[in-house]
């Protein structure tokens, strides 16, 4: 009999996305000693998985869905949405060998070992661990305030961790990203954020208030980096070892920046810290050295015609879908014919979503002569909210 860990890790991406993983793979065999499980959202079966050293490579096949069902979520989201939505049913699948499973986003680094994880995950009432973005409100030096965490949520969910109690958790978080996964504001959904804001609370989360994990540009007006005496890098402001850092849209080429997600420069950010800086030029050379002398596109771009897939196509097929009748997938030979047809079609749902849209946008923009509208014609106001407002109150 094979002994298997009691705790495994996880990491959901594309193929163009494997640098950074197998970096976060090297520092958390270095200060965890543990293998990455390396989830490809875009290899289906283990054979065509590439043979990684250091990490376990799993092809989407691992998630247990069929192919009907994947490539229908392949179709109905992008690639980060996509990437997202699986991650509660990968998670589900960890823990039926395993008895704690934490999900890191592959674009993070270990600077330590997280000693605080079995008590903090112990310590929780369901058997979910979450970050905040932030531990305090921020101040006018912030990049971000807590209007932004309306938008996004309040956990940054590159990071959680669960145990078997969470599975109640895991099976209703799947059941709401099967479809709604989407980064759609006018619908207030930001893939799979604002859906854990909820569960937090019905499934009594417990949220992990240790300074140094989940650390990024996005709180680092909280977090700023320095050294203890010992050398080990530590969120000066609070004393905590720093244990996992995110570098979102962190571009190893650049040599300034620490991050490529603001109209504005985050030069200042960066070389505000040396230990900050080091530790950006020590990722860089690992994504670097970490780099294939090919990447493979990703293959739910477009149709087998080489037709792109729009957001608008993608959301038709969304909303057309049936599981009794299910519609002809764009990425499969066999459907070619059936998947042409039904494409010319769909110009009709677009439409009727972009009307959704524009009437959805109206009431924000203009709520005081949409309200005498509704007044005025209350029968065609039933209509449009029937068409375009489902049962669990998700605009189409």
């Amino acid at each position: 009999m094979v002994n298997t860990p009691s705790v495994a890790y996880l990491t959901i991406l594309a193929s163009n996305y494997l640098p950074k993983a197998l970096s976060l793979a090297e520092s958390l065999h270095k200060h965890e000693g543990a293998e990455l499980n390396v989830l490809l959202i875009d290899v289906p079966s283990p054979d065509r998985a590439p043979q990684l050293p250091g990490v376990r490579v799993l092809s989407t096949e691992f998630l247990g869905m069929g192919e009907t069902e994947l490539l229908r979520m392949a179709t109905i989201y992008d690639l980060v949405e996509f990437a997202t939505a699986v991650k509660p049913t990968a998670l589900l699948r960890l823990l039926e060998d395993h008895e704690a499973a934490y999900y890191i986003d592959p674009d993070m680094y270990l600077t330590a070992p997280m000693d605080e994880l079995p008590a903090e995950l112990a310590a929780s009432e369901g058997g979910i661990l979450l970050t905040p973005h932030f531990l305090k409100p921020p101040g006018a030096d912030a990049p971000l305030t807590e209007g932004h965490l309306l938008n996004v949520g309040v956990y940054n969910l590159g990071f959680c961790g669960v145990d078997r109690r969470a599975v109640p958790f895991l099976n209703w978080w799947k059941d709401r990203l099967r479809s709604e996964c989407r980064f759609e504001p006018l619908s207030g959904l930001f893939v799979d954020q604002k859906w854990v804001d909820v569960g937090s609370q019905l499934f009594n989360a417990r949220a992990l208030r240790h300074a140094g994990y989940n650390t990024g540009v996005g709180n680092m007006h909280e977090r700023p980096i320095g050294v203890d005496a010992d050398g080990a890098l530590i969120v000066a402001s609070t004393g905590d070892p720093l244990r996992l850092f995110h570098f979102h849209a962190f571009d190893p080429d650049n040599p300034t920046e620490l991050s490529t997600r603001f109209k504005w420069s985050t030069d200042g950010l960066r070389q505000s810290s040396d230990a900050l800086d080091q530790l950006c030029i020590e990722y860089a050379d690992k994504v670097r050295a970490n780099r294939p002398s090919n990447v493979p596109a990703y293959p739910y771009w477009e149709d087998l015609d080489g037709r792109p897939l729009s957001r608008h196509l993608r959301r038709s097929y969304r909303l057309q879908w049936d599981d009794e009748h299910p519609l002809p997938s764009p990425f499969r030979e066999s459907d070619r014919t059936a998947w042409s047809e039904w494409r010319r079609s769909a110009w009709r749902q677009s439409m009727r979503s972009l009307a959704g849209d524009a009437a959805k946008s109206a009431r924000v923009v203009l709520p005081e002569e949409s309200e005498r509208i509704i007044k005025r014609f209350p029968r065609l106001h039933r209509r449009l909210v029937g068409r375009y407002v489902d049962r669990g109150g998700l605009w189409g």
